[in-house]
């Protein structure tokens, strides 16, 4: 059996699938605050599985982070529990088997590209979007973490310069890195609620924005018409770079119906004339994505 974790900063769910990808187990917990009790909880649920399913289970686990390639330690702001912690070497004693650690969104990627939205494709970009913004990068087979671990963060990219002009009062959101006006502040479902509060003078909930969006408020349209085209700006960008076969989009946003259609219309404008575009594709795995990539890591 294949065991997935999927660690979020509220919550961790676990699943345990067959040798044919079927989930044939499901349970969430509150993620908890302290060490001790995260590596409790996690020995429980391997435990109880290995019961459950009469074997012993291999151990993948999807966190909103990076590993330390020099010292195995975590980045993982988001999860104070385990930020800077050998997670991997504590648990691989605990359990008594090896475990295999991975970014979330590498996670979330991972899965698409078996079974999913980017299955054979030689190169895929996978964007979440939710509260911030996660993304991963798929080349011929496997996922490509880069130097620090940290390729794909998309999200940590400035906005260009060309949405400046086009909107001089464009405001100059701050980032949890530490900088300014990185496109996740902008294109994360915080990004869409911090631009309509500038616009609209107001604070709302980007899944509101968009019914108002659909119920054809003005305020609202004009506020998703300068995301979509911050949006499309930057992903013009990465293209330009990666120049990928397909791009997956997962995570809450990624149901806005209007999406994909409107960002595949805008794209062009950023790019060099003559480029193919990508093609624009939503997960086909949704919210199960992270904790069955997570179990994927260990699938032969």
């Amino acid at each position: 059996m294949l065991y997935g974790f999927d660690i979020g900063g509220t919550k961790i769910a676990f699943s345990v699938f067959d040798q044919q990808l079927v989930c044939v187990f499901s349970e969430q917990q509150p993620t908890p605050h302290e060490y001790t009790d995260f590596m409790v909880l996690i020995n429980d649920w391997v435990k109880q599985a290995d019961l459950r399913f009469s074997c012993r289970g291999t151990v993948g686990i999807g966190f909103p982070g990076a590993v330390n390639p020099c010292d195995r330690r975590l980045h993982c702001a988001n999860v104070p529990a385990i930020e800077g912690r050998h997670l991997a070497d504590d648990l691989t004693i605990t359990l008594g088997r090896d475990v295999s650690l991975e970014n979330d969104a590498n996670c979330f990627l991972l899965s698409e590209c078996h079974g999913g939205s980017g299955d054979g494709f030689a190169t895929v970009l996978g964007i979440t979007l939710g509260t911030g913004v996660g993304a991963a990068i798929f080349v011929n087979g496997a996922i490509h973490r880069g130097y620090n671990a940290f390729a794909g963060e998309i999200g940590h990219c400035p906005i260009p310069a060309t949405m400046l002009l086009k909107y001089p009062k464009l405001p100059q959101f701050s980032c949890g890195c530490g900088r300014k006006m990185c496109l996740e502040t902008y294109i994360s479902g915080t990004g869409l609620a911090n631009l309509y509060k500038h616009y609209a003078g107001m604070p709302l909930k980007s899944p509101d924005i968009l019914d108002k969006y659909r119920a054809g408020d003005k305020t609202a349209i004009n506020v998703v018409d300068i995301y979509l085209d911050l949006f499309a700006a930057g992903l013009g960008c990465v293209i330009l770079v990666l120049d990928p076969d397909v791009i997956i989009l997962g995570g809450g946003l990624s149901n806005f119906e209007a999406l994909v259609p409107a960002l595949t219309a805008r794209l062009p404008e950023h790019l060099l004339k003559g480029m193919r575009l990508p093609t624009l594709r939503s997960a086909t795995f949704g919210a199960a994505g992270g904790v069955r990539g997570a179990a994927l890591l260990n699938y032969p």
